[in-house]
């Protein structure tokens, strides 16, 4: 789907497009989200041409980072792990960086991005990548597992990792549906 030029955007449009800026400016690394006529890339093309339902996936984005009480490195396993189960490639491009920023080490990321379990994972960067390997596979969680991720992040730490899972398994699903390509310096 074509990136909309922010001299085309609507008023409402132009407002989700603001939004998602702002959003983006918080994040820790640097990945290519905007092209060169300035639009926005990646997801945001198909959310701003349905701004309705793109706005509350937005905000719930906003309430699961706002408040976060699952370390950095941990949220970033957990993304990389959901988003190699849907071969996500702009979820993989730009969270690889993200997760590199955070203090992530390449091999991990790499082996993440390949769908594998890598060897050097922190207890909590495993249990992360198990509750997230699990969930894709469309069963329940394991009582151990799920009793290990409570006993390693407590009810809201588990919590929030499962609603990180779903947030990152819609975005993943979203940019499949539509085929998003990677910018250039994503190869």
């Amino acid at each position: 789907m074509p990136s909309i030029k922010p001299s085309e955007l609507t008023a409402e449009q132009r407002s989700l497009d603001d939004h998602v800026r702002q959003l983006m400016a918080r994040l820790p690394a640097p990945f290519t989200s905007i092209d060169t006529d300035g639009a926005l890339i990646g997801p945001f093309p198909v959310m701003l041409r349905f701004p309705g339902l793109a706005r509350p996936l937005l905000e719930w984005f906003t309430a699961g980072t706002g408040a976060s009480v699952l370390p950095a490195r941990v949220r970033e396993v957990a993304i990389l792990t959901t988003g190699s189960r849907y071969a996500a490639a702009y979820e993989l491009y730009s969270h690889s960086r993200v997760a590199l920023a955070v203090g992530l080490p390449e091999d991990i990321i790499e082996g993440l991005v390949a769908g594998q379990r890598p060897a050097g994972m922190t207890a909590e960067e495993t249990v992360a990548h198990d509750v997230a390997a699990r969930l894709y596979s469309g069963a329940p969680l394991p009582g151990a597992l799920y009793r290990a991720a409570v006993r390693t992040f407590g009810d809201s730490g588990t919590a929030e990792l499962v609603f990180l899972v779903a947030q990152y398994a819609a975005i993943s699903a979203i940019l499949n549906a539509y085929d998003v390509p990677l910018p250039p310096d994503g190869d």
